[in-house]
């Protein structure tokens, strides 16, 4: 039986575990300092609360607040599972162990380095002694995975062979991974994504003056936003050398779509939409809950605007704008790319 240590216990990582469990693989969750709580319960009850429903673990699951307790263990798999707050402490468990095999990093986002931008791979790989890194990206709702509803996502590598090793561990009857080797692409796109589906939720208080009821369709409003969403990744990717056409694939207009469908980011641009101000929607109508949309514009997008210029991503520089000044959003279709 392989043996996986997956660090970090979030939705994300939730998600793999159970996937693995139906797998019959033997997995190890460390928690991260954040997930003190949630690891004690599942010791406990060998489950934990998921949307108000039960996610039940095997007892070849097991659960542990220290690296200690499974580092003389061979790995075939170690799966990063936190967010982006975790990074750190990912990276120094990392070092902590010896490892020859893949690691799958789940956490979506970019980083700042200096005066440009790196990707989460790029900083383990500079931070850590791992090289065999492998990205997951594309449309993956925790919830849908867990319901064992089928699923395409996209596994990136510079190396396809650890890519491939990947895929024949995780893929199932419901869990279908392509490949790519653009992992420079894909990581872009997943973390890029958040930000212009909160650009497209807001299509609900910025699709014109017409719209007055709250029964009214966003459709044509949402569909332009997606439209320019998808211009201005494309024009990201490719200054980060990333291939075009992975932003035309799962990891970029697939997961697009699936966010902008629903969740935390489309939320938060629903209300940015509708004229709340971000620290009202963070601090009463979304307290509490995590909007990496709404976090990375605020950790790189100054970088990005510098970086490409605010007439190459309008869109993400009026976000920018809304969130860091914390002003009402306005959507100027003007200066949408044609």
């Amino acid at each position: 039986m392989q043996n996986i240590l997956v660090l970090g216990f979030g939705v994300a990582s939730t998600a793999y575990i159970s996937l693995l469990d139906q797998n019959k693989k033997r997995v190890f969750v460390v928690g991260s300092p954040f997930d003190l709580k949630k690891i004690k319960l599942a010791k406990k009850n060998r489950s934990i609360k998921y949307n108000n429903a039960n996610v039940d673990f095997s007892k070849k699951i097991s659960f542990h607040n220290k690296l200690e307790d499974v580092a003389l263990f061979n790995f075939s798999l170690i799966i990063i599972g936190v967010n982006s707050n975790g990074i750190v402490w990912a990276s120094n468990q990392l070092n902590e162990i010896k490892k020859s095999c893949p690691i799958l990093i789940l956490t979506k986002g970019l980083k700042k380095e200096k005066k440009t931008i790196c990707t989460i791979s790029e900083y383990f790989k500079r931070n850590t002694s791992c090289k065999k890194i492998v990205s997951a990206a594309g449309p993956c709702l925790a919830g849908e995975l867990i319901k064992k509803i089928h699923t395409r996502t996209v596994l990136a590598s510079s190396n396809i062979n650890d890519a491939k090793i990947v895929k024949k561990i995780l893929e199932n009857q419901y869990y279908h991974p392509a490949l790519t080797s653009d992992i420079k692409g894909a990581e872009i796109c997943a973390a890029t994504k958040n930000i212009y589906a909160t650009i497209i939720g807001a299509a609900a208080g910025q699709s014109g003056y017409g719209a007055k009821n709250s029964g009214d369709c966003y459709f044509n409003a949402a569909s332009a936003l997606f439209e320019q969403s998808l211009k201005e990744m494309n024009i990201i990717v490719k200054k980060f050398h990333g291939k075009i056409s992975t932003v035309m694939g799962p990891a970029g207009a697939g997961d697009l779509y699936v966010s902008a469908l629903g969740g935390r980011n489309s939320r938060m641009g629903y209300f940015l939409g509708k004229g709340f101000l971000y620290k009202k929607i963070v601090n009463n109508l979304m307290k509490g809950i995590t909007v990496e949309g709404a976090e990375l514009i605020l950790d790189v997008g100054s970088q990005l605007i510098r970086i490409l210029g605010s007439k190459n991503i309008p869109m993400a520089t009026f976000l920018f704008k809304a969130i860091k000044k914390n002003k009402k959003l306005i959507i100027n279709w003007k200066k949408f790319i044609n």
